[in-house]
């Protein structure tokens, strides 16, 4: 037996309970405990269980919920190729088949039979197993409880390299959660310029102090006019939204050039409006979304790991027993924390 944190009913919380160790199954399995796993904003929502999490058909219940994990190899399968007991290792949440036209195609995260990590088994607990072609051994200056903010990197980095930049370029990203701050320090290393905004004063301190890039206040300065005046009319080259409302939607189109790029990352609570033809037609706008990453974005995020352009260690500003998780959860509800990390 072992502790694990479950989803067990569609309702606010879940239970920290006692259920069966997971075995090995199949002969590309690989066991490992679990030393730490964050928590997701998205978890919040299933936390909360609101309408997003309600209308969510990946989520099945009873499940161990927890996807940004880290941990130790315990035991492997008979097929198992490149891990062995003792290594160190991260997970793919995008369990991909390695089969489909996606797949072959070099995008596994868009695999056609595609299993999402925690919304039907997870990690918050003490042991967890997945297919070998889901896990990433963890670069070897890495600690593990760095290790734990790999997944957020991947996505930050996704989103990135999906547009060529060229060194001197003006990036605008608005949220300066983690994955947002990651995205900007992924760019700064590329050469371009980048400028974040948000409503929270502790992560504008915060995104400041780990990117050294130049922070907007939205509810205290026009950013707008800021863009307008640094590019010289021109606008921003690039904009990542990672806010996930209506304002940040309206705010990436007033901040962008014509013919210039808007990702999308966020995970919107609503649906969200906008008239197509002038937010984007008459002006040539490119609206890009991106999720989860790619082998190439695993490739890029460990060059930049080895090649010192990213720390991740700041963004690691709790670990708590996973008893505690009511107060992670809070914590990341707050939006006054970056990464809260539980150790089983």
């Amino acid at each position: 037996m072992m502790k694990a944190l479950v989803k067990e009913h569609p309702e606010p919380g879940l239970s920290l309970l006692d259920i069966e160790e997971p075995q090995i199954q199949n002969a590309d399995d690989v066991k490992f405990k679990v030393e730490f796993c964050a928590i997701c904003v998205g978890e919040t929502k299933v936390y909360d269980w609101n309408e997003w999490a309600a209308n969510d058909p990946t989520l099945e219940l009873p499940t161990v919920l927890g996807h940004e994990a880290v941990g130790v190899v315990s035991e492997v399968g008979s097929d198992v190729k490149v891990f062995k007991p003792g290594d160190r290792v991260t997970v793919d949440p995008l369990i991909n088949c390695g089969h489909c036209y996606q797949c072959r195609s070099g995008h596994h995260n868009m695999c056609m039979d595609r299993e999402i990590y925690g919304k039907r088994r997870g990690a918050f607990a003490e042991y967890a197993i997945l297919p070998e072609r889901s896990m990433c051994k963890i670069p070897d200056k890495l600690s593990l409880e760095e290790g734990a903010v790999l997944e957020n990197f991947g996505i930050a980095v996704h989103a990135v390299e999906v547009e060529s930049h060229d060194p001197g370029d003006l990036a605008v990203i608005i949220g300066c959660g983690p994955i947002g701050i990651l995205a900007a320090q992924t760019l700064v290393a590329e050469g371009v310029n980048v400028v974040l905004t948000d409503l929270n004063e502790w992560r504008l301190k915060t995104a400041e102090k780990i990117s050294g890039c130049a922070v907007i206040n939205v509810k205290e300065e026009n950013p707008r006019h800021i863009i307008e005046e640094m590019t010289h009319g021109k606008m921003a080259d690039f904009v990542i939204e990672a806010g996930a409302t209506q304002s940040a939607l309206d705010q990436a189109f007033e901040l962008i050039k014509d013919r210039g790029t808007i990702i999308t990352i966020g995970t919107f609570d609503n649906p969200v409006s906008f008239n197509p033809f002038f937010k984007m037609t008459r002006r040539e706008i490119k609206l890009v979304s991106t999720i989860g990453r790619t082998w190439e974005t695993w490739r890029r995020m460990v060059q930049l790991v080895e090649s010192d352009k990213i720390d991740l260690k700041p963004y690691i500003t709790h670990i708590l027993p996973m008893e505690e998780f009511a107060k992670g959860y809070d914590m990341v509800k707050s939006q006054n924390v970056m990464k809260v990390l539980l150790k089983p």
